[in-house]
């Protein structure tokens, strides 16, 4: 289920580095600004940024830097389903 604009949600991000105010944008245009990041300095996935971002209004304020965010298929089976 999609989260409503104004929600704060947790986004882990393997790309570029990400800083307080930027924006990252999916390909259907849904934006997410980020409000803190956190680098994970151990572990499987040293570098992963974790962060805590609002789901905003497209296109983000002018003069944000805008990163691109893409989904992938997590891996293994979720809880609750058959």
């Amino acid at each position: 289920m999609k989260a409503p604009i104004g929600a704060e949600v947790g986004i882990y991000y393997d790309g570029r580095a990400v800083s307080v105010g930027d924006a990252l944008v999916t390909l259907t245009g849904r934006t997410y600004l980020v409000t803190s990041v956190r680098c994970q300095a151990k572990g499987a996935h040293h570098g992963r940024q974790h962060l805590r971002c609002v789901v905003a209004e497209y296109p983000p304020p002018e003069g944000t830097r805008v990163l691109p965010l893409v989904w992938y298929k997590r891996g293994g089976r979720r809880r609750g389903r058959g």
